[in-house]
């Protein structure tokens, strides 16, 4: 459909056509293959170690209130504790290096090598870009 505008020339609308199938989602997975996955998984973090032990993490679920968890579950929130202090160090270290935080060590084997000082605001900012808010607490003297 065309229109005219004030200088004399017409604007002209487009038809769109409707989005092709293959834009639409795919289907949701059956049970089945759901089922497949969550064995598959369970399978692979039975013969996982990970470098928190299960002991430890047993006994932070126990305090915190959960007292029954099958070693599966313990094992799958070791590792997922495990993911998240690895991405909370990580993202701490590059600021670490944006901020400068880092000296100069002569070695005999390297010409120079560098090493990092994390501080307290490194893994603060990491923090906030996972969603934790750490405050450090008023200081009150006596």
């Amino acid at each position: 459909m065309s229109e005219p505008l004030k200088n004399g020339a017409t604007y002209i609308e487009e038809e769109t056509e409707e989005p092709s199938d293959a834009l639409n989602p795919s289907p949701p997975p059956s049970d089945t293959d759901t089922y497949e996955r969550v064995e598959d998984l369970l399978d692979k973090v039975e013969s996982y170690n990970s470098v928190i032990p299960d002991a430890v993490t047993q006994s932070i679920l126990e305090t915190s209130g959960i007292n029954s968890c099958s070693t599966d579950v313990t094992r799958l929130i070791s590792l997922a504790a495990q993911k998240f202090i690895s991405d909370i160090s990580y993202e701490a270290l590059q600021h670490c290096k944006m901020r400068g935080g880092g000296k100069d060590q002569k070695s005999k084997s390297s010409g120079r090598d560098r090493k990092y000082a994390m501080s307290n605001e490194d893994v603060i900012v990491a923090l906030a870009d996972q969603g934790v808010t750490v405050r450090k607490p008023p200081y009150y003297a006596n």
